[in-house]
């Protein structure tokens, strides 16, 4: 893998594997502050693609864009082929893009269960008519999810804690539930804004386990990362950013000699 620069065509483009995210020329503002500056780059399907760079390299900015959050000032936002650039985050999760965020965002009055539970799109016990008239439907589905939150608290070993309120768990183990909550969606990609922030050094061996199994599977990952030696273990490919541009892509090895990547940790 070669690596590219700012003028360079994004490496994804090259290759013969359509990419299933492909961001272009992001730009947003604040106030008259350029938090992203013609930020672009693809993500190809079932990898992990790491986001890096100095604080207020723009990072987080461009994943809430990618998720819907913010809105550009401009460029576009393609997933799977489709132009996703003006639509809403539930828009977005409906074509099986999900975020999960820096900070979790769990039900904390909820108990681990019920959060997953909840986090399934489209039930048929929301709708009225089926909720009266399709009791048989409505409780098939609930046993189709409750069967699937049960897979995912084993796969996560999570299962003693089920009934435990989400409020009272550590920050490693809300982090695993915010991870279930968006597999419960069957999603295609995953953007993942600092998975390991404030969670232990086990546990996070342990997230960085389920997240490459995940791609194995052919879940697609996007993630916002300061460890560089989780990056490393982790990626496919890494984008760097500074200054809210994107400034290089390729493989960890590659980008430690790449002088603009170096020059940018050091005095971004």
């Amino acid at each position: 893998m070669t690596v590219s620069t700012l003028h360079d065509a994004p490496a994804a483009t090259t290759g013969a594997v359509v990419p299933l995210l492909s961001v272009r020329n992001l730009r947003r503002e604040f106030g008259g502050v350029v938090a992203v500056d013609d930020a672009s780059f693809d993500v190809l399907p079932g990898t992990i693609t790491s986001l890096i760079g100095p604080n207020g390299a723009g990072k987080s900015t461009a994943v809430g864009i990618i998720g819907g959050g913010i809105r550009p000032t401009k460029g576009t936002v393609q997933f799977a082929g489709e132009d996703l650039t003006g639509l809403p985050p539930y828009a977005r999760a409906e074509r099986g893009l999900i975020r999960t965020f820096q900070l979790s965002s769990q039900f904390s009055k909820l108990t681990v269960l019920e959060n997953l539970l909840a986090a399934a799109p489209h039930q048929r016990g929301e709708q009225f008519r089926v909720l009266v008239f399709g009791k048989r439907l409505w409780r098939e589905e609930q046993d189709r999810l409750l069967e699937r939150a049960y897979e995912l608290l084993v796969r996560f070993s999570m299962f003693e804690m089920r009934d435990e309120y989400a409020g009272n768990l550590s920050g490693g183990q809300k982090r695993l539930v915010e991870i279930m909550r968006a597999l419960m969606a069957n999603p295609k990609m995953v953007l993942l804004d600092e998975p390991m922030a404030g969670v232990n050094p086990t546990l996070a061996r342990a997230i960085e386990g389920y997240l490459l199994d995940l791609a194995a599977e052919g879940v697609t990952l996007l993630l916002v990362e300061h460890e560089l030696d989780v990056v490393e273990r982790l990626s496919d490919n890494v984008v760097v950013m500074a200054q809210g541009r994107t400034i290089a892509t390729g493989s960890m090895a590659e980008l430690r000699e790449n002088e603009e990547v170096v020059r940018a940790y050091l005095e971004g």
